[in-house]
């Protein structure tokens, strides 16, 4: 069998291949060094200083300024997971700052809808069908449409669908966002959809509608996990076109300088990645603080103000902080396989700091929609223990009270600040980053996405959920997750990938002996299954070994839930 070549957001970082046994501070000094390849570039690829990737960048942010001169046109944000998440915090930004021209031209899409962006909706990515329909219910009245796809990997069945409508409807253009280069775009075919994604990117790289904006930032430092590197690249190259797009309208930026404005903006944010890694024995502390909680069954919650979600006037220096930990704390359990209530993030106006005008309030859904300050303050606050871990993003009018509280009750504190508030907390990580108008506070935002990313990823090491720097107990929530588990164990267990779908099925169906039928069911039906087995992917890494059967990998994982520790006494 021909093997398929692998997206760079699926290789392994051969800078990260020990973090597993780092301590925590070496845990945070390798993430520092496979973050700076997102300005130093990786291998022989463009980077973000490359001059393909700047003219790119420059090209894209001119066709933002001119779709915008007229305010009934639309310009569509769309993603998965992370990427639909981003998507929604980068559409709420910039119709913040276009208010002052009289309208709020971005839009927002996500795989799953509103839920999605607490808890990934199963399925949701894989349909292009349904993904397609949902873009055409939001574009329908714009006679114009700037549409934006974002997927890291070149990957997303969802994203696939909606590049194919964006380049077939008149007066649309397609823009592809991601970090990989076309030729290792995803090939595996999608059920009930005929085009492999690749065939969409080449399609979109080469139509008179289409743009590709894909600086290569390298293999991510947990394999797979592209709310890392790829989620702050997402941020950096789109918030540096609408920035550049909204100067260019203003009048207040000419395109003979829009090189120059480009070239600042990335050196604003390398800046800001700088100044964020001199507080790296500080992330540190926190990092260890995190994976005692994990370890222990307790609990990480971020506790956050409402920035500029909230901001009804013009200007200031408002800082998204609250929205950055719940995006944090929503991706760690399909990352990790974590618990919903393991790591939290509440925020000042819980869902109005994501929907200001009222139209989504979730809060009934689930206990882990309930994200409010309030919902803190009742539903967690009288259970903490001093293994719990309270972070403070930045400052809210209840700051004072709820930090007085929680220390009451022995939890560990700690605050991720930007400016002059204090709080005394146990720890402090201050970033003082400088103010870099016209981009204003956004790389202080990715400083703070930076520190939060550390310490989850961090936490989740320590409580042994990696093993080398591949995430061995992820949930399998859509076909991307299914081919990923099969390419782990693959890999980590030195197997063919007819075994290690073999040793995937057997762990889904929990047998020994997979019969006929459970050997073809469909990747869907598969996935549907998975979500109710737990610790899938490490029983399957166990059956992989030919060691155990399914009730010895089920009974060896009760007694060391450290899923490497077990493993590694069969890899040598």
């Amino acid at each position: 069998m021909e093997r398929r070549l692998r997206s760079l957001t699926e290789t392994p970082n051969p800078l990260t291949q020990d973090i597993d046994l780092a301590p925590p501070l070496g845990i945070v000094r390798l993430l520092r060094q496979t973050d700076a390849q997102i300005f130093a570039g990786f291998s022989t690829h463009a980077g973000f200083y490359d001059r393909p990737c700047i003219e790119a960048m420059m090209s894209v942010a001119k066709l933002v300024r001119n779709f915008c001169a007229d305010s009934r046109n639309l310009i569509i944000l769309s993603g998965a997971g992370t990427s639909g998440r981003l998507a929604m915090f980068l559409a709420r930004e910039f119709n913040v700052e276009w208010r002052a021209l009289g309208f709020e031209p971005y839009r927002f899409l996500i795989a799953g809808g509103p839920p999605a962006l607490i808890q990934a909706q199963e399925g949701a990515e894989d349909d292009p069908y349904k993904a397609q329909q949902e873009l055409k219910d939001m574009a329908h009245h714009a006679p114009r449409v700037l549409y934006f796809g974002i997927t890291c990997g070149f990957s997303a069945p969802y994203i696939a669908g909606q590049l194919e409508l964006a380049l077939e409807t008149p007066n649309w253009h397609a823009v592809l966002v991601g970090f990989n280069p076309i030729e290792l775009a995803r090939t595996v075919p999608v059920e009930g959809w005929p085009i492999p994604f690749k065939a969409t990117a080449e399609k979109v790289a080469n139509a008179p509608n289409g743009s590709i904006l894909n600086p290569i930032v390298g293999p991510e430092p947990i394999t797979g996990s592209t709310r890392m590197k790829s989620g702050t690249a997402t941020k950096i190259v789109l918030e540096i076109v609408f920035s550049a797009a909204l100067q260019l309208l203003k009048g207040e930026l000419q395109e003979s300088d829009l090189e120059n404005y480009v070239v600042q903006c990335l050196r604003a944010y390398e800046g800001a990645y700088r100044v964020t890694y001199l507080q790296a024995e500080h992330m540190a502390q926190l990092v260890e603080w995190g994976g005692k909680a994990l370890h222990k069954k307790r609990h990480i919650y971020y506790l956050g103000g409402a920035g500029r979600a909230l901001q009804t006037s013009q200007g200031g220096a408002h800082v998204d902080g609250g929205i950055l930990g719940l995006i944090d704390a929503s991706e760690c359990p399909p990352t990790f396989g974590a618990g919903f209530e393991d790591v939290r993030g509440f925020v000042e106006a819980g869902w109005r700091c994501l929907f200001p005008d009222g139209t989504v309030d979730l809060s009934a859904r689930a206990s882990h929609y309930r994200i409010s300050l309030e919902d803190f303050q009742r539903d967690k606050l009288p259970f903490l223990q001093e293994d719990d871990l309270c972070i403070f993003i930045g400052t809210t009018p209840t700051s004072q009270t709820l930090l007085k509280e929680i220390r009451a009750r022995g939890a560990h504190t700690a605050s991720v600040t930007w400016d002059d508030s204090h709080l005394d907390t146990d720890v402090t990580v201050h970033l003082p980053v400088p103010f870099a108008p016209p981009l204003g506070v956004a790389p202080i935002e990715m400083a703070v996405k930076l520190v939060l990313n550390a310490v989850t990823t961090g936490a989740h090491i320590l409580a042994g959920k990696v093993f080398g720097n591949r995430m061995v107990d992820l949930r399998i929530s859509n076909n991307k997750l299914f081919h990923r588990t099969i390419s782990i164990i693959t890999d980590l267990m030195n197997v063919s990938a007819e075994e290690a779908l073999e040793a995937l099925l057997k762990s889904i169906f929990q047998t020994d002996e997979l019969t006929e039928a459970q050997r073809e069911t469909s990747v869907s039906t598969c996935i549907e299954l998975a979500k109710d087995v737990d610790k899938v992917v490490p029983k399957a890494l166990l059956l992989a070994t030919g060691h155990f059967t399914y009730a010895q990998a089920t009974e060896a994982l009760a007694r060391n839930p450290i899923v490497r520790s077990v493993i590694s006494e069969y890899i040598k």
